[in-house]
């Protein structure tokens, strides 16, 4: 019984020819769908549309007629129910008026310490800008599972 020993080849690397996104999935390669647009609808969106429409003299009734809208979307949209982007459009083109602001980010915040240490989570926690704790009210005193309410009922 003999071994056979056969060459063995040295492995070398072919560098790739197309370069791979790092999104993956459905939709456009590398686009993060979870970016903060520029703009988004001002807070005060039903407001603007109901000045907007009363400066320029017009009831809903008309408004609605003007846009080839229903009386009950020019309602809704005035009592703060936010409608979608391209009746926000409509708005914005009929009454003349801006309904986007540039996005302002609110989950940054910084807390900063009085003296030359380095902040701890405690400090941060303990700071006079963080949010006031809510107190525990106390439970009311339920009724017992298996009792009823006008206690013991006597036989006769």
């Amino acid at each position: 019984m003999g071994l056979i020993v056969e060459a063995v080849r040295t492995p070398t690397y072919i560098p790739p020819t197309e370069t791979q996104s790092s999104v993956s999935g459905k939709g456009i390669s590398g686009v993060d769908i979870m970016t903060k647009d520029e703009v988004e609808l001002a807070n005060d969106f039903h407001s603007r549309i109901r000045n907007a429409r009363k400066h320029r003299g017009l009831s809903q009734e008309e408004l609605a007629k003007q846009m080839n809208e229903k009386i009950a979307v020019i309602q809704k949209t005035e009592n703060g129910i936010r409608p979608t982007d391209s009746l926000l459009n409509k708005f914005a083109k009929a009454l003349d008026i801006k309904l986007f602001v540039e996005s302002v980010s609110h989950a940054h915040t910084m807390v900063a310490s009085d003296n030359d240490r380095q902040m701890t989570i405690s400090d941060a926690k303990n700071s006079p800008e963080s949010e006031p704790k809510k107190q525990k009210s106390q439970k009311k005193k339920g009724r017992r599972i298996g009792v009823s309410r006008s206690g013991a009922r006597s036989r006769r």
